[in-house]
């Protein structure tokens, strides 16, 4: 199909202007209004998308002049899309798209007229004695007699975004456009400020800013995106609790009544100090029975063996052998009665002052003996972060006792099986460190950070929202 190539372009503004009109349209303030500038303007604000709008501008106005040829460009430093009225939406390899570009810079400068910052400003939306002298320039010009392309820019008045509807056909000059110059205003407000993307929306609120604005936000953007991609170690936070790392439980060797405690809450003890003293009359009562008991079974066999009872003898030798059992038990717990510390170190719990008296049961723990040289710290990672923390990961440690003391030492150890604490299912890791200066107390907790594999930075701060977002999804 033969196109007629576009020409060069006489006037490049958004109002068009021609001499038939004169200025006596333009200074005319009750103008009578055009039912087809109502109806572009209905069509147009029914869209949201730019290139729809684009669309129906395009054939609107080539329903108005069917002798003419209509097209369209949109874009901004260069042209991106491209619309004739017959054809469609071309592309780049078309020669009407080559023949528009190369006409998108011809843009004279009698209808852009910018304003004290710089901005572009279209005749529209100038004074009247800055539109009358635009006209007057725009008028004076043979071309437009000559030339039978009339051009009107749409463009952005707040960004970089530019529109060019081009009008080509000898009968454009005889026919009535005072209606579509009338329309503009609205047609660009609508096609700029409603229509299009939030993306395009976004870059043509950029645009408005000035030149140092922009060149901070882009700045602002690389240093956000080279910080979200920066690579830095994953880290897991949890809680920490100081313990011994060699403590001894006492309990109660048998079932007595708690006579005497010769320790105290944070008493440092030695190997082989009274830490507590049980009562032994009830034991020594039942060895006076028992001892009782054995005389008399020993009288019963000798009467038995002396007579001939030999069945008899035996069962009393059999008994004999069970009190004496008995006997050496209770001689065995009343040389217990005194409870004494299997190792050096510091009462680091159990306060028996107040259970003086009191009966305490078999294996019940009373006391707790530990050395506060060597002390171990716990980690409780919580069981959604254990696959991030391995052995011989860095670690930083600061108890709320301690402040101003930061504790920088590797994972130990990490408990195979899981631990239930404070009603959350973690598994504890293990710091082992020197207590030199005696700082660190058993009990004492605080806040850690384990420090996991390397990841972008992003990627760290987003990891527990992203895996929320796709278990709520259903993956």
């Amino acid at each position: 199909m033969k196109t007629r190539p576009i020409e060069k372009p006489t006037v490049a503004s958004d109002v068009i202007c021609e001499q038939d009109d004169g200025l006596a349209n333009l200074k005319s303030s009750a103008a009578t209004v055009d039912l087809r500038s109502i109806e572009l303007i209905e069509l147009i604000a029914a869209t949201t998308d730019r290139l729809e709008a684009i669309s129906l501008l395009v054939r609107f106005v080539g329903d108005q002049y069917p002798d003419c040829s209509v097209r369209c460009g949109i874009g901004a430093a260069s042209m991106r899309r491209f619309m004739d009225r017959k054809l469609g939406w071309l592309g780049p390899a078309s020669d009407l798209f080559q023949q528009a570009m190369r006409q998108w810079e011809d843009d004279p400068q009698t209808n852009r007229h910018p304003n004290e910052n710089g901005e572009r400003q279209s005749l529209a939306n100038l004074p009247v004695d800055a539109q009358q002298k635009g006209f007057e320039d725009a008028t004076s010009q043979d071309s437009l007699v000559r030339n039978s392309i009339v051009r009107i820019n749409i463009d952005d008045d707040q960004g970089p975004g530019r529109c060019v509807l081009w009008i080509d056909g000898d009968s454009i000059k005889r026919k009535d456009r005072s209606w579509l110059r009338k329309t503009l205003p609205t047609v660009r407000s609508l096609l700029w400020h409603q229509s299009g993307t939030v993306t395009s929306h976004l870059l043509r609120r950029l645009g408005a800013y000035g030149a140092s604005a922009r060149l901070y936000l882009a700045i602002s953007l690389v240093a956000f995106v080279i910080l979200a991609s920066w690579p830095v170690s994953y880290r897991v936070r949890c809680t920490s609790v100081v313990r011994p790392m060699h403590a001894r439980v006492i309990s109660a060797p048998f079932e007595s009544r708690l006579e005497a405690s010769h320790v105290k809450l944070g008493q440092a003890v030695a190997a082989g100090d009274v830490l507590m003293t049980l009562d032994g009359r009830p034991l020594r009562l039942e060895l006076d029975s028992i001892d009782a008991q054995i005389a008399q079974v020993e009288k019963e066999r000798d009467i038995a063996l002396a007579s001939g009872k030999i069945a008899d003898g035996q069962q009393a030798k059999l008994r004999y052998r069970e009190l004496n059992r008995k006997r050496d038990l209770l001689l065995g717990r009343l040389k217990r009665l005194e409870v004494i510390s299997p190792i050096d170190g510091v009462i680091v719990s159990g306060d028996l002052d107040r259970s003086i008296g009191m009966t305490l049961e078999m294996g019940q723990a009373v006391l707790e003996v530990a050395p506060l040289d060597w002390m171990v710290i716990e980690l409780e990672i919580p069981e959604a972060e254990i696959g991030f923390v391995s052995p011989d990961d860095d670690a930083r440690v600061r108890l709320s006792s301690l402040s101003n003391t930061v504790i920088d030492r590797p994972i130990a150890s990490i408990h195979p099986s899981a631990e239930i604490r404070d009603d959350r299912n973690v598994f504890v890791a293990r710091i082992e460190l020197e207590n030199a200066n005696n700082q660190l107390r058993p009990g004492m907790r605080g806040d850690a950070i384990a420090y996991g594999p390397v990841r972008p930075w992003l990627w760290s701060s987003l990891r527990k929202l992203l895996d929320n977002v796709i278990w709520w999804i259903g993956y």
